[in-house]
């Protein structure tokens, strides 16, 4: 019976090692379908060191504390290494996420130099202004909505405004849930963007997908104005479908037809240093007066 107790601990230790290792790979954002899971990164890799000391006193009670020299040793020197190894990861990526290093963007968006606007008021007579840098910040809303609100919160108490693109077919939120926040956050001063992913609703199919597009294009603008897109990536690349939308009959624009001279991007939740050890928000710093600057952040990726 304590062999079973034993199998129970050790198999628990290694299940939750594996969901780290893999929630690590994947930065940790890919976990939120599952559970929204940073909160509970810290006790879950105890729980499992805990269980692999538990299993290895039972050992030891099993044998009459007097086992094979090396297999509670090495047992446990692997479960504490592995555990070590975990939260440096952990604590590595989660320092390159923090709230404050956003705002720390923002506060440099502050200065005078930059003029942050809303991807609606894109148009050549800002592309020929060469006073100020022009920047403007897009939010992909792929996964959570609670994520969302405290970046737009945090943009809201420094004045700043950003284009929000809301999925119709998240994983993690419905469109009901989604639509009065949308409205509000529209009334607030955000602009609203439609984060289309028809190619991947259609499997493939291209003609059922430029139906679907309008269909859904309308069927938000039922509540908010919709001028600008942005495909959502996935399998099916949803962008291969733009050169086959009429653009001009629905009045409609994509954000990545924009010219811009910096493009700063955090898709994929990857490294925020670049190779020669500069953070990623750094390269802001390199924009000229006239320079067109946009900024996609994922509030996913952001605690």
């Amino acid at each position: 019976m304590l062999w079973v107790v034993v199998a129970i601990l050790l198999g628990l230790s290694f299940f939750i090692w594996v969901f780290l290792i893999f929630s690590l790979i994947k930065q940790n954002r890919y976990a939120t379908l599952l559970v929204d899971m940073l909160q509970f990164y810290l006790p879950l890799n105890f729980l499992a060191l805990l269980s692999l000391l538990s299993s290895s006193y039972l050992i030891l009670y099993i044998f009459e504390w007097s086992p094979p020299l090396w297999i509670v040793p090495l047992i446990l020197s692997f479960g504490i290494i592995l555990n070590l190894i975990l939260l440096y990861l952990f604590r590595r990526w989660r320092n390159l996420y923090k709230l404050e290093v956003y705002v720390n963007l923002l506060e440099e968006l502050n200065q005078s130099k930059y003029s942050v606007k809303l991807f609606k008021d894109y148009n050549q007579e800002i592309i020929s202004d060469k006073e100020k840098i022009h920047v403007f910040i897009r939010h992909d809303v792929d996964l959570s909505l609670n994520r969302l609100l405290e970046i737009v919160n945090l943009e809201k108490e420094r004045g700043i405004f950003s284009t929000l693109f809301f999925r119709l077919h998240s994983e993690k939120y419905s469109f009901e849930e989604a639509l009065p926040i949308i409205q509000h956050l529209h009334s607030e001063g955000f602009e609203i963007g439609f984060h289309y992913e028809v190619l991947s609703q259609t499997k493939g199919n291209t003609e059922e997908a430029l139906n679907l597009f309008s269909k859904e294009l309308n069927e938000l603008r039922q509540y908010v104005p919709i001028k600008v897109v942005a495909h959502h990536g996935d399998k099916y690349s949803n962008q291969k479908i733009w050169e086959k939308i009429n653009k001009e009959k629905l009045a409609i624009w994509s954000a990545y037809e924009m010219k811009r001279d910096i493009y700063l991007t955090d898709t994929g939740g990857k490294d925020m240093y670049r190779q020669h050890g500069m953070h990623l928000f750094d390269k802001l710093k390199e924009a000229k007066a006239g320079d067109v600057v946009q900024i996609l952040i994922h509030a996913d990726w952001w605690y």
